[in-house]
C-alpha cells in the first residue's frame, strides 16, 4: 500500500467513518464505500496536477502552510461543522477547475451516496490528504514543487501500477481518470 493512503487510511477508522457519516448525511456503509474510492480520486487529480510546473508550485504552496498536525486531530476536524467548507475552498486551489465536481458525481453514481453529500465529503478529505502531503514532505526535509510532484507522481502518470492504471482508464488522454472512470463504471451497469 502507499505510504500517503496508508497514512489516510490508518486515521480513518471506525469512528472518524462514523463522525463523518454523521457530517455528511449518510449511512457508514456508503460513507466507506466512498472514502475507499474518494483517496485514490483525490491523490490521483493532485498527481496529475503535480506534473504540470503550475500545478506542482500550487500544491506545493499548499502543503509549505500544512505541516501534518491535522492528523494529530482527525475526530476534531471531521467533527468541525465547518470542515467540508474550508476543504472545498483547498480542494479549489490545488486542482483549480471544476474537477470536484465531476469526483463528487462519480462518488454518487458509483456509491449511490447523494452528490451533495459526496461534494462534502470531498471537502472533509481534502485537508486530511494535504495533511499526508505535508507531513510526508516535512519527514523529508521539506520538499520543494520538484519533490512534491515526485511524491505525487505514483498516482498521476508514473510508471508503477496505479500509474499505468490511471493512463489505461484516462481513454481521452486529458489527464482527468475521473469522467473516464465514471464511464466505464457506468456501461458495467
Amino acid at each position: 500500500m502507499n505510504p500517503l493512503i496508508g497514512m489516510l487510511v490508518s486515521q480513518l477508522g471506525g469512528p472518524a467513518i462514523q463522525q463523518i457519516s454523521q457530517q455528511i448525511g449518510s449511512d457508514q456503509g456508503t460513507t466507506q464505500s466512498a472514502v475507499g474510492m474518494a483517496l485514490p480520486m483525490l491523490l490521483s487529480a493532485m498527481g496529475n496536477r503535480a506534473a504540470t510546473p503550475d500545478g506542482a508550485e500550487a500544491i506545493q504552496q499548499a502543503t509549505q502552510s500544512n505541516d501534518g498536525s491535522i492528523l494529530d486531530n482527525v475526530m476534531g476536524f471531521v467533527g468541525n461543522a465547518g470542515a467540508a467548507g474550508m476543504g472545498s475552498a483547498l480542494l479549489g486551489q490545488v486542482l483549480g477547475g471544476g474537477s470536484h465536481n465531476a469526483m463528487a458525481d462519480t462518488i454518487s453514481q458509483n456509491t449511490g451516496m447523494d452528490s451533495g453529500a459526496a461534494t462534502q465529503l470531498l471537502g472533509i478529505l481534502t485537508p486530511l490528504v494535504m495533511g499526508a502531503l505535508g507531513k510526508s514532505s516535512q519527514e523529508q526535509g521539506g520538499l520543494d514543487a520538484n519533490g512534491i510532484a515526485q511524491m505525487l507522481g505514483s498516482f498521476g502518470g508514473g510508471n508503477d501500477l496505479l500509474g499505468m492504471a490511471t493512463r489505461a482508464i484516462d481513454a481521452d488522454g486529458d489527464g482527468n481518470i475521473v469522467e473516464d472512470l465514471g464511464n466505464i463504471i457506468g456501461k458495467m451497469f
